[in-house]
C-alpha cells in the first residue's frame, strides 16, 4: 500500500488524470463505457458520473473531477476504483442494474474482492448549503451483513472531513448528513450494492467548489479528507466489527 500520511495534493496531477474523462466535451476517451481499477487495499471509490450521461431521455453533464480524484486516490492509497469512462445513454446510479452494466460488474467485483466500503462519489452545484452531502441507503434484510447502516461509517466520515477542512481554513460550507436520500431510487448505487452485497457504501455528494483546481485549497482538503478515510478505514478488523454488530 502506497504511503498516504502527509502527502501534499498535486492538484496538476488530478488536472492530467482528469483529461480522460473531460475529452470531447466530457463523453470522454475511453474505449469502455466504464472501468475497474483494482486496488490493494479494502477501500473502492466509485466515480459513475465522470462523464456525461443520460437520465430520462435527457442529458445530464458530468460531475467534474469525481473521476480525476477517484485515479488520483488509488495511486496515492491503493485503493480500488470503478468509473464511468465514456458517454453511453445511461444514468449508472440512476437506471435498472442492466442498463449498462456498471453497477451488476461492481456487485460481481465486490463480491468476488475483500472490499468493504464503497464511497460513490457524485457532485453538486456550487450554490449548494453543504461542502459533502452523505447519503445512505437502509439495510433491506436483517441477514444481510453490511455495515452501511451502522453509525460509525458516516461519522468517521464526517469526522475526518471536518477536521481536515478546519485544519486547512477551508469550512465555507457544513457537511450534512442525509440517510434516505441514496434510497429515493432503488437503482442509486448505494442502494443497490448494499442489498446485493456485505459491502458498506455511502454516497458522496461533493460541491463543485471543493472539485476545481482553481480552488486548489479546497480541493486539497476534499482529496486529503477523502484519503485520510481510505487509510482509517483501511485499518479496521471489519469482520470483527461485523460480528459485533450483527
Amino acid at each position: 500500500m502506497p504511503n498516504s500520511e502527509n502527502m501534499e495534493v498535486d492538484c496538476k496531477r488530478i488536472e492530467e488524470l482528469e483529461k480522460v474523462f473531460s475529452a470531447n466535451h466530457y463523453n470522454g476517451s475511453g474505449n469502455t463505457a466504464f472501468q475497474i481499477e483494482e486496488g490493494s487495499v479494502p477501500i473502492m471509490l466509485s466515480a459513475p458520473h465522470a462523464v456525461n450521461h443520460f437520465r430520462d431521455g435527457k442529458l445530464k453533464a458530468a460531475d467534474c473531477y469525481t473521476g480525476g480524484i477517484a485515479r488520483y486516490l488509488r495511486e496515492r492509497t491503493g485503493c480500488s476504483i470503478i468509473y464511468s469512462a465514456s458517454f453511453t445513454e445511461t444514468d449508472p446510479n440512476y437506471d435498472s442494474p442492466k442498463a449498462g452494466g456498471y453497477k451488476e460488474s461492481l456487485k460481481a467485483y465486490l463480491n468476488e474482492h475483500p472490499v468493504y466500503l464503497l464511497m460513490d462519489l457524485h457532485g453538486a452545484a456550487r450554490e449548494r448549503e453543504f461542502a459533502v452531502e452523505m447519503g445512505t441507503a437502509p439495510r433491506k434484510r436483517k441477514e444481510d451483513a453490511s455495515l452501511l447502516q451502522y453509525p460509525f461509517v458516516d461519522d468517521v466520515i464526517k469526522s475526518i472531513l471536518e477536521k481536515k477542512f478546519l485544519s486547512l481554513n477551508t469550512e465555507k460550507k457544513n457537511i450534512s448528513k442525509n440517510v434516505f436520500f441514496a434510497a429515493k431510487n432503488q437503482n442509486t448505487i448505494a442502494n443497490y450494492i448494499s442489498a446485493h452485497t456485505n459491502t458498506a457504501c455511502i454516497q458522496l455528494e461533493i460541491n463543485r467548489e471543493y472539485r476545481e483546481t482553481e480552488h486548489s485549497l479546497a480541493m486539497q482538503s476534499l482529496v486529503e479528507g477523502l484519503r485520510d478515510c481510505i487509510s482509517y478505514f483501511s485499518t479496521l478488523d471489519w469482520d470483527k466489527l461485523r460480528r459485533t454488530f450483527e
